[in-house]
């Protein structure tokens, strides 16, 4: 019934949006007119007592936004105010706390500049049950939205998020490449605004507003809480910020403020690590959730894994985020624990010329320049835990798959990998086989090169801890689905 509801408020959302015209206004030109509430509303980081809400405005204000059951929306549950101007882009992002476990809650926000108020906007926000609640639940994850030009079409705009909201999800996972910052969306193809590559702040911000401004992902976002973490085209083309830091500061910088301006991402956890996206959340006792930032930390794409000198292995998380993730999987007593990078583990990526250029995931594959060797130490540190349950979500590749692993060849799967790439971008083939390191199974690998299978991953775990996943493609078609029990 929950999410029955959800999905008819989506429905007369993206109504709205669409016939009314909520989903694309511009900045006000003259002073004296009404303010107006540009982008959103959105939210994320929920758990079971909390969730972060976000909106925009179009100028200097205060953002109220206003929280009720949605069963009693007469009645306020919670209410607070911040502050919004030009100086972060007239965003607003507010943490509400002390919610109720598994509730759907509707917020309203509206936005204030002298005497006048904005027309409201609503979405809605669902709770995650108790931690240690055993109930089932479903998301939806993916990657690479608006690459090689597959922007906002025109004439149908991103319908596939219509069909993720279909299968009304509890919470969308966005693995990474929310934008593609190096790109441009040429036009008449795609709705204007976005025909060249980004170069400052002030670009960076109108790719973010260029991409929310879709009503169909709007309408989505509006009523399905967010987890998102950043890859690479958030900055630039396979990077690694220790070199990024020091070939284009400047870029590094801005791409960060950009991504934490326009996401309601929380971090909390190390208040002076400005940009620290690396975060674990639970929902309910079936599952935590495990977030890496591949990109932050790593050593250059180029080097050597090991260095052939010193044989130190190349590092993609670095010793405070390794240590960080061995110690919640050590800890953590879920069922099942997602462990979601944005980069896969054994197929070799780094287009389009990895060989040359080094290699972009975990895969050494035929050479030596990925990050296998750390990827070897924590399967083992996992293995040598006896840590049950593992599932990596991975994006990046540019075409959906399965893999089971069996590292120590004993017949029984140790861990999954399940990919989902891309939401809207260049789709490729899969190679004719991933890196044997791992001793990897190919279940399911699906895509072509200049194909048509936008695409996105779906999890479901039922009460009793059976995970399904299934591929989805831009139709909402099933492209494929495999059932697990979990092990005890």
């Amino acid at each position: 019934m929950q999410r029955n509801t959800l999905f008819l408020l989506f429905l007369l959302a993206l109504w709205v949006e669409v016939f009314v015209g909520g989903a694309t206004p511009t900045i006000a030109s003259a002073a004296d007119s009404p303010p107006r509430l540009t982008h959103g509303p959105m939210s994320g980081e929920v758990t079971a007592s909390s969730a972060t809400l976000w909106a925009r405005g179009d100028r200097n204000g205060v953002m109220t936004f206003v929280v009720s059951a949605a069963d009693a929306p007469a009645i306020t549950v919670a209410s607070t105010k911040v502050t919004v101007d030009e100086s972060e882009d007239f965003i607003g992002e507010v943490r509400i706390e002390d919610l109720t476990p598994a509730t759907t809650y509707l917020y309203t926000v509206t936005l204030t500049a002298a005497t006048q108020t904005s027309a409201p906007l609503t979405g809605t926000v669902r709770t995650a049950p108790q931690p240690d609640a055993k109930s089932g639940f479903r998301f939806v994850f993916g990657a690479c939205l608006g690459g090689q030009g597959y922007c906002r079409d025109a004439e149908t705009g991103w319908t596939i998020f219509g069909a993720m909201a279909s299968t009304q999800p509890d919470f969308f996972v966005l693995t990474g490449d929310s934008i593609y910052a190096s790109g441009a969306c040429p036009t008449p193809q795609n709705v204007p605004g976005a025909e060249q590559p980004v170069n400052s702040l002030e670009d960076f911000r109108a790719r973010y507003r260029y991409q929310l401004e879709d009503s169909t992902y709007a309408a989505f976002l509006a009523h399905t809480p967010v987890f998102v973490g950043w890859d690479d085209h958030e900055f630039r083309d396979n990077y690694a910020a220790t070199e990024l830091a020091s070939w284009n500061p400047q870029r590094l910088h801005d791409g960060r403020q950009a991504f934490f301006e326009y996401w309601p991402v929380s971090t909390s956890e190390i208040p002076t690590d400005t940009h620290r996206l690396y975060r674990q959340f639970g929902y309910g006792g079936h599952a935590d959730f495990f977030m890496l930032d591949t990109r932050s930390y790593r050593d250059p794409i180029v080097n050597w894994d090991p260095h052939p000198r010193t044989l130190n292995p190349k590092t993609m998380l670095g010793a405070e985020q390794k240590a960080w993730l061995k110690r919640n999987l050590l800890t953590s007593t879920a069922t099942w624990k997602f462990i979601v990078t944005s980069v896969p583990l054994s197929w070799p990526t780094g287009f389009p010329q990895p060989e040359v250029e080094g290699r972009d995931s975990w895969a050494n594959f035929t050479d030596r320049s990925g990050y296998e060797t750390e990827l070897m130490e924590l399967l083992f540190f996992i293995s040598r835990h006896d840590i049950q349950n593992v599932v990596f979500l991975t994006g990046d590749t540019h075409w959906p798959f399965a893999i089971s692993y069996d590292p120590d060849r004993d017949g029984a799967t140790d861990f999954y990998e399940f990919g989902s790439s891309p939401i809207s971008a260049l789709v490729l083939a899969p190679p004719p086989q991933p890196d044997p390191s791992f001793n990897p199974t190919v279940l399911y690998a699906e895509g072509e090169f200049q194909g048509d299978l936008f695409n996105f991953g779906q999890i479901d775990v039922d009460n009793d801890g059976v995970l399904t996943f299934r591929i989805y493609d831009r139709t909402g078609a099933v492209r494929y689905q495999h059932s697990i029990a979990p092990t005890s």
